[in-house]
């Protein structure tokens, strides 16, 4: 019988590895993991709702997200952003008085402020009054009913190129109360749509869950992707079409058949195109519920290989099982590589996921709260910079089930690596006001190499939401963007060079790189002693725009408006004594050219025990 301690060295050099595999798998958990605060305080964390889907949006247009909710239970909720950590939920007319099941933003009148449809089973399309409120012009502007317009996800985007806005709303056959085909708008330009019913895209019945717009092809049309999860353990092809437009010259679509990506058996839900490897091209993304696997069907990734694509099958991003719908897509740590949420419907007890891009083309799933410990039916999620700080956020709204009623996940980025940044607002002139379509790609050396990003703006990119209409990129320790390019999608392209990171930009088409605001992660700008100019609204603006500013003291005050060479075009105000509090001036352009003009306060206190206060804001009229 062998001595039973013989085995005592080889015993103690296992001990030893495993204590530094454990060691270095947490640090390696600790690197990766995702810095992530749960917001448990104020309305927007706190309110049952019922939601399906969100969406982080400007809708008055003063430079921070606001935060809207489709919620099936009770009427949606817009909550404003206070722009100090608050975001008090507000009546805003016809939008806030029905329920939905999922939205789509876009300025479909290009009148510099965001409307927006929302689906359920009636949808509407609501008009931005441009006073913090919308109205319902579904009938006039459509020629239906909102009764007659049933629908599970929607989604805007120019197919014909004609700068005006398009509409496709999916209607899931059978889970709606009654059984329709999908509708599709062609936006007139003249505030009225005109219904196509001679496009494969709307003839046919199927479950049909969320559509999605991209030019996954890069030819210069958009391209439709429509879930068709039957959600009931089957499986069957989703709705794929390739926009004919610049092949033939007609916007007709033309479904795709090649495999994989239109011959794989799905649960589709939500499609999303994504450059995660930065080669350049567009590479996709695709939730599936349950399928044919008790556990849930696993997602679906494809590589694209130059326009052929390869099934990823290796890795949890494409291997976890789960009853997945809602994607939200970000560089979430600032690296320079895209990561992605995934939001999970939890009827099998699983969590949300978040898989963090290493930037060799695998990913990793993070295995910390509060990804693992909040379990709830997530079906939406939307992600956006509510606090200006330069990193993502992320709001995940969740649905009752009868046993669970769980308030929503609001997760505020606490990311503190020193990453550099960039957010880009998009203003279309030729293009759509939103410059929905238009890709954006950007070079800059990240630890002594040369990486390209691309990103491609969208009015849906999750389950019955979107995230935010702002670019956003990650620079990990690049200061300077080497090129930014910016193809809008009538062709303009706009080419700069040099571009400083950690800031806010306005990018209007064939016009110019407006910074909005500069600041170093974590390190807001001070509020100079009480003084504050306010953006001014609407912006862009068309004839007239309102300007707004604090005086904390009474004080002498000159507001000017010039060009971008110095030349004086307006004064606004000149006046000795100015009481303390706020104060509105009105500017009506008149005899000027579109383009980007700046405004600037100069105030000097009436005490002299304060010193004076000089600021500049940018503001783009086009007529």
């Amino acid at each position: 019988m062998p001595n039973q301690n013989s085995n005592q060295p080889f015993r103690a050099f296992i001990e030893r590895f495993l204590c530094t595999a454990l060691i270095l798998f947490a640090s390696h958990a600790m690197l990766n993991a995702q810095p992530f605060t749960k917001i448990t305080t104020g309305q927007i964390a706190t309110d049952l709702r019922d939601a399906s889907g969100a969406s982080w949006i400007d809708y008055d247009g003063d430079g921070d997200l606001d935060l809207f909710t489709s919620n099936r239970a009770v009427a949606n909720y817009l909550y404003r952003n206070a722009g100090n950590g608050s975001f008090p939920r507000v009546n805003a007319g016809s939008l806030t008085t029905i329920n939905s099941i999922g939205n789509s933003w876009a300025d479909y009148d290009n009148d510099g402020d965001l409307d927006v449809f929302t689906v359920g089973f009636s949808s509407v399309l609501h008009r931005n009054q441009g006073n913090g409120t919308f109205a319902n012009v579904t009938t006039a502007a459509l020629g239906l009913a909102s009764a007659n317009l049933a629908g599970w996800g929607c989604a805007w985007a120019d197919f014909d190129n004609d700068r005006h806005v398009d509409l496709v709303i999916a209607h899931a056959a059978g889970s709606l109360g009654t059984s329709l085909p999908n509708f599709l708008f062609r936006n007139k330009g003249d505030g009225t749509f005109e219904r196509i019913t001679n496009s494969p895209v709307v003839t046919g019945l199927a479950p049909y869950t969320v559509p999605t717009w991209s030019d996954f092809d890069q030819d210069g049309d958009q391209d439709l992707f429509i879930g068709s999860g039957p959600a009931n353990g089957t499986r069957a092809r989703d709705y794929l079409y390739r926009n004919q437009l610049k092949q033939t010259g007609a916007a007709t679509f033309e479904r795709i058949t090649e495999s994989p990506l239109g011959t794989d058996l799905a649960d589709g839900q939500v499609w999303n195109w994504i450059d995660y490897d930065n080669d350049g091209d567009l590479d996709a993304y695709l939730t599936n519920y349950i399928g044919n696997v008790a556990a849930g069907l696993r997602n679906f990734f494809y590589r694209n290989d130059g326009g052929t694509y390869t099934s990823i099958t290796n890795g949890a991003i494409a291997t976890d099982a789960g009853l997945s719908l809602g994607q939200v897509w970000g560089d979430f740590d600032n690296d320079g590589d895209l990561d992605v949420f995934v939001a999970e419907d939890n009827n099998n007890g699983a969590a949300n996921k978040f898989y963090q891009n290493n930037g060799n083309g695998t990913f990793t799933r993070i295995l910390t709260a509060p990804f693992t410990t909040d379990i709830a039916p997530s079906w939406g999620a939307t992600g956006g910079d509510f606090d200006n700080d330069g990193d993502l956020d992320l709001f995940i709204p969740n649905v009752f089930r009868p046993a669970i009623q769980a308030p929503p996940h609001f997760y505020r980025n606490d990311l503190s690596n020193n990453n550099h940044w960039v957010k880009l607002k998009l203003v279309g002139t030729s293009s759509n006001r939103d410059g929905i379509g238009a890709k954006i790609r950007a070079k800059a050396m990240i630890n002594g190499s040369a990486y390209w990003q691309l990103r491609e703006a969208s009015s849906q990119n999750t389950f019955c939401g979107q995230n935010s209409p702002e670019i956003h990129c990650g620079f990990g320790n690049a200061a300077t963007i080497d090129s930014l390019r910016i193809e809008w999608p009538l062709g303009q392209v706009d080419v700069y060079t040099g571009v400083q990171t950690n800031t806010v930009y306005q990018a209007v088409e064939g016009a110019g790189l407006n910074p909005l605001s500069t600041g170093i992660k974590d390190e807001s700008p001070a509020m100079p002693l009480g003084f504050t100019l306010e953006q001014n609204y609407p912006n862009p603006f068309n004839p007239t725009t309102r300007i707004a500013f604090i005086l904390p003291v009474a004080s002498r005050v000159t507001l000017t408006v010039f060009e971008v060479n110095g030349r004086i075009v307006a004064e606004l105000l000149r006046e000795r004594q100015k009481a303390p509090g706020q104060h509105e001036v009105s500017f009506t352009a008149q005899n000027l050219a579109s383009g980007v003009y700046s405004y600037k306060l100069e105030v000097r206190p009436n005490n002299g025990s304060m010193p004076a206060f000089v600021e500049t804001k940018s503001m783009t009229y086009l007529k």
